[in-house]
């Protein structure tokens, strides 16, 4: 684990101030291929990408997520988006499997809300 993702992502301003000399930890990763996953912060958005053998992520922030703009220079602007986070499951017979999820109870964009009205059905 640690905070800074080891790759570029694209959002130049944060890859700006992002982890210095990645490909020294590539080396040592990539020696080493029980590494199942690097699980990273700072980007307040779910990112994944094939990193040394294995794959490294970003995690959803659990309070505002950056705004993905991938223009050059684009200015950081946080989002009103679902908070999230990740669960991350290891067994046996599976290996590592990582759920996204976003907190709180959101609307379903087909069924009505409880209570309303249902008239015609």
């Amino acid at each position: 684990m640690m905070h800074h993702p080891p790759f570029l992502t694209g959002i130049e301003r944060m890859d700006r101030a992002g982890l210095q000399n990645s490909d020294a930890l590539a080396a040592v990763v990539a020696r080493h291929p029980q590494v199942e996953r690097i699980l990273c912060g700072h980007l307040h958005r779910a990112i994944d990408r094939r990193f040394a053998g294995t794959v490294a992520g970003t995690a959803p922030s659990t309070a505002a997520q950056l705004r993905l703009d991938l223009t050059a220079e684009a200015p950081l602007r946080f989002m009103f988006e679902p908070p999230g986070y990740q669960l991350h499951v290891w067994r046996e017979d599976s290996g590592l499997v990582t759920h996204t999820a976003v907190f709180g109870e959101w609307l379903d964009p087909v069924l009505p809300p409880a209570g309303a009205e249902t008239a015609g059905r």
